[in-house]
C-alpha cells in the first residue's frame, strides 16, 4: 500500500520549495542597517520630551524595521506615504540613527578590544600604584621640611 501521507508530504515540499527558501527570507545587509536604526529611532523616541517629535521618530523608526518586506515601505517615496514625513526629515532622522549606531559600534569594539574592562585591574586602580605615588608624595612632603 502506498504511503500517501509522505507523497503529499514530499509533493508539498517541491511546491513550497521555492516561496519558503531561507535563502528569499534573508534581509538584505541593508535591509539589516535601516531596521537597526529604525530601533534606535524608536528607543529615542520613548525619552524625547517633544511629543510631536516623538511621534514622527516612532512611525519612522517602525516604517524602517520593515523596509522591503511585504507590507513595508521599499523606496524614500514609500517611507514618505507611509510615514506622513518629510524626506527631508526622514534624512535628519536617518542620519542622528546613524550616528548613535556608529557609537555604540565603536563602544562594543572598544570593549571588545578590552578598553572597557570593569575588572578593576588597570593602571588607573592598581593598588601598588596607589602606594607608590603615596610613598613618593610622602618622601616629596619630607624633603621640603627637613
Amino acid at each position: 500500500m502506498k504511503d500517501y501521507l509522505r507523497e503529499f508530504e514530499e509533493h508539498l515540499d517541491n511546491i513550497t520549495k521555492d516561496v519558503l527558501d531561507e535563502a528569499n527570507m534573508e534581509a538584505s545587509p541593508v535591509q539589516k542597517k535601516l531596521a537597526a536604526y529604525g530601533r534606535i529611532l524608536m528607543d529615542q523616541a520613548v525619552t524625547t520630551k517633544d511629543d510631536e517629535l516623538s511621534n514622527v521618530m516612532a512611525s519612522v523608526g517602525d516604517a524602517l524595521t520593515r523596509f522591503g518586506t511585504s507590507f513595508g515601505p521599499n523606496s524614500l517615496e514609500d517611507l514618505v506615504k507611509k510615514t506622513g514625513t518629510t524626506p527631508n526629515v526622514i534624512k535628519k532622522l536617518l542620519a542622528y540613527a546613524e550616528k548613535i549606531y556608529q557609537t555604540h559600534g565603536d563602544l562594543k569594539s572598544d570593549n571588545d578590544d578590552g578598553g572597557l574592562d570593569d575588572e578593576g585591574d588597570d593602571e588607573f586602580t592598581s593598588a601598588a600604584d596607589d602606594e607608590m605615588d603615596a610613598i613618593a608624595a610622602d618622601r616629596a612632603a619630607r624633603a621640603r621640611r627637613g
